[in-house]
């Protein structure tokens, strides 16, 4: 059955107006001030879809549908090159956003206080100069990290004084015979090495108070 003309024009009227409406030319959406390439390559894609579109025009459209399928490729690069440049302006949102790299660092935090030695102690210590051990005892003012106090032994007493770094403990009394203690702070007390006239020996302690 033939139709009639008038409605073969109708219907491809229609036809040509629906491919229209689904064909959009791409538009220009990039910033050229903030992405110049994308910009300028999203230019380029309008250009060629012009181009192309001339030519379907010029030859009827006769072009096997490869023009049509081109123009649906530039309409998706289009696309692309618009997420491109929305992903690049999220990225530099987040690094507007972010600290300037030359701000002034920090400061750095201040270090632990160090432990706290006041209080009475008893050492155990060796004799330097024959077997045996003897006790000791001291009392201990801290401020800050210098330390001040007295010494008793079992044959001399007098005052110490000394210092202390982080779990690193060093005294001397102010004895006749001159007592030199270093040694490590410990969960339990204190420990190291002893020395008098050059000779030395193992120390220990314990808080009695």
């Amino acid at each position: 059955m033939k139709l009639p003309i008038k409605l073969l024009t109708l219907l491809a009227s229609t036809t040509m107006m629906a491919t229209l409406a689904g064909a959009q030319a791409p538009v220009a959406t990039v910033d050229p001030q903030a992405h110049g390439n994308l910009a300028s390559a999203q230019q380029s894609i309008i250009e060629a879809f012009n181009f192309i579109s001339s030519a379907q025009r010029a030859n009827d459209d006769q072009l096997g549908g490869h023009a049509g399928r081109a123009k649906d490729l530039l309409r998706q690069a289009n696309d692309e090159i618009s997420a491109a440049a929305a992903v690049a302006d999220s990225h530099r949102d987040g690094a507007l956003a972010a600290p300037p790299s030359n701000a002034a660092p920090a400061p750095p935090a201040p270090p632990p206080p160090p432990p706290n030695l006041s209080g009475n102690w008893t050492i155990y210590a060796y004799n330097v100069s024959q077997p045996g051990s003897s006790l000791k005892q001291i009392q201990i003012s801290q401020i800050g990290n210098i330390i001040s106090g007295t010494f008793h032994g079992p044959h001399q007493h007098g005052k110490l004084q000394g210092w202390v770094s982080g779990n690193h403990v060093e005294f001397s009394t102010d004895t006749n015979d001159v007592l030199t203690f270093r040694g490590e702070i410990t969960a339990t007390g204190m420990s190291g090495m002893y020395g008098v006239h050059g000779r030395t020996a193992p120390w220990t302690a314990e808080r009695t108070n």
